[in-house]
């Protein structure tokens, strides 16, 4: 159908005001979280079954579980004091972007998306650390979606007739 190829690029307006919101003031607007997961949800329901869409949802909480245990694991031996460091490292504004992100992607092309976003906020902490000198928060939400929107455009350019 001629809709289709489209429905790839719903998700890309969302994430860039998200994106544009967390660099800038490091915080994601709750309304453009609730608009991004409805962007979504509804690609993945024109374009996967409902069990597929299960099936993604529930090995890539899974994944983003076992890592985030990883990193409350490690943060809880490294600083053994008992405040909560897991909110000072990681916002819940990039938890539930992530979460958002499940229903649409399967295993191998999350962890792709991931792995990529990962990088170039490591990348970018490292360059505003050498060059400015400066201590700074990563903003998650901004790396990863460099690679959710040219993940979805490559498949925007795929699916055209």
């Amino acid at each position: 159908m001629i809709w289709q190829p489209f429905a790839y690029l719903l998700p890309v307006v969302p994430a860039t005001i998200l994106a544009v919101s967390d660099l800038r003031r490091r915080t994601v607007p709750v309304s453009w979280l609730t608009a991004f997961g409805l962007c979504v949800l509804s690609p993945s329901v024109f374009l996967s079954s409902v069990g597929t869409i299960l099936y993604n949802m529930l090995t890539n909480v899974l994944l983003l579980g076992w890592m985030f245990g990883g990193v409350w694991v490690y943060l809880r031996l490294r600083y053994q004091r008992q405040a909560n460091l897991f909110r000072q490292y990681i916002g819940s504004g990039d938890v539930w972007f992530l979460l958002l992100l499940t229903p649409l992607f399967a295993l191998p092309v999350y962890v792709v998306l991931l792995l990529c976003g990962f990088a170039c906020g490591l990348l970018y902490g490292t360059f505003v650390r050498i060059f400015f000198r400066k201590e700074t928060t990563i903003p998650l939400v901004t790396f990863l979606s460099l690679p959710l929107t040219a993940y979805l455009s490559y498949r925007f350019y795929l699916s055209l007739p």
